[in-house]
């Protein structure tokens, strides 16, 4: 792998340069760059070189340029590491918005309705999923830990606990904090009387934080 470069640079740095433009998600700059690099090597140099980063930038490259067939193709036949799992899973999503809205005569943006639709209608392939439903950013698994951690050990966990539950459960301080919010103000509601406590159905979400996409 080591020893193509292109326009002076190694493979080294060529993937320096490719995290890099995925990573502020530049993908006029990508489909330059790989055009450049088929033109010099072939339209099948990704996998001669091997490089998972470039193959990663590369499908973003794809998804910029509407090209939603080979993304797909690329996607579903090739196998990834699980640390590109929800880039790859989020390009998947936003390659099958486009696609849908450009299919649109009215080229009218899609609801949040209508992407909730088209995400139960599409099935992810195993190649960029490990199969665990995600709701909210938040797996399955994740949120059985969280209810576990709040039943069994405390509702308003530290800051050293915060940070041993984003390690195993993979989520952020902020979504930690905010799940615990959310949970001890509906896990309120339930024992209070809705007449003393005033946990209407208007009141009662009216201070959840509600984690976003």
């Amino acid at each position: 792998m080591s020893s193509y470069s292109f326009c002076g640079y190694d493979m080294n740095q060529m993937e320096v340069i490719c995290t890099s433009l995925f990573q502020t998600r530049d993908g006029e700059r990508l489909v330059r760059f790989f055009d450049q690099v088929e033109s010099v090597y072939g339209v099948n140099s990704l996998e001669r070189f091997g490089s998972e980063p470039m193959v990663v930038a590369y499908a973003y490259a794809l998804f910029h340029s509407n090209n939603f067939t080979k993304l797909y193709n690329l996607l579903s036949t090739r196998n990834f590491d699980k640390k590109y799992f929800d880039d790859l899973t989020k390009i998947w999503y936003e390659a099958k918005y486009k696609e849908a809205q450009l299919n649109r005569k009215s080229g009218e943006e899609l609801t949040a309705v209508e992407r909730h639709r088209l995400r139960k209608r599409t099935e992810l392939p195993s190649t960029i999923w490990d199969g665990e439903k995600t709701v909210y950013s938040f797996k399955d698994s994740s949120r059985r830990y969280l209810r576990k951690f709040f039943k069994e050990v405390t509702r308003k966990p530290n800051q050293e606990q915060r940070k041993e539950l984003s390690r195993v459960t993979g989520l952020n301080l902020t979504q930690i904090s905010n799940w615990f919010k959310n949970r001890r103000q509906r896990h309120k509601c339930d024992l209070s009387d809705s007449s003393s406590s005033g946990c209407n159905q208007s009141s009662q979400y009216s201070n959840l934080v509600v984690p976003f996409h």
